[in-house]
């Protein structure tokens, strides 16, 4: 049998079961920090899977670009590299967002190697995209000064300052 509830009690608990009472409030809980042997390990950890994962990404992007690798006839002087290194754009971006979420578990020190890799990987990322881009979209070259040569004038003063006049 259950004993019923006191009059004027709500059914439902009205406080937190470690509550004690009004002079013995409940103590806000507080994270702990890594211990720093195990924060450099796991940095260290991250730090080899921050150097394979965006090789393994290029080489999708390659892949996918439609770069033969095994193949000695093919001409792949066409294929842009746009496509790899946004591969490896991304995955600076989830490094980045590792680093976020290891600053948030308090590990700080593996956020801060995760932080410095992914700005690595972008920056590196960002700087082969401007390149392939370059590289596939040349600029034309200058057009002859040779079709008129008294519109050259050397300082920009009148008629008797330029050649041919």
């Amino acid at each position: 049998m259950t004993t019923p509830l006191p009059p004027n009690t709500p059914p439902w608990p009205t406080h937190h079961p470690r509550y004690t009472g009004v002079t013995n409030p409940l103590q806000p809980q507080r994270r702990e920090w890594l211990h720093t042997a195990a924060d450099i390990a796991l940095a260290i950890g991250l730090l080899v899977i921050d150097v394979i994962a965006p090789l393994i990404a290029f080489v999708f992007g390659l892949d996918a670009a439609g770069y033969m690798m095994f193949d000695p006839a093919a001409d792949n002087s066409s294929v842009s590299l746009t496509r790899p290194f946004a591969y490896v754009a991304v995955v600076g971006g989830i490094v980045l967002v590792s680093a976020f979420l290891l600053f948030m578990a308090r590990a700080i020190i593996s956020s801060g190697v995760q932080v410095l890799a992914g700005l690595v990987l972008v920056l590196v990322a960002i700087t082969g995209i401007h390149d392939a881009d370059r590289n596939a979209h040349p600029q034309p070259a200058p057009a002859s000064p040779s079709i008129n040569p008294g519109a050259l004038c050397r300082s920009g003063g009148d008629n008797s300052e330029c050649g041919g006049s």
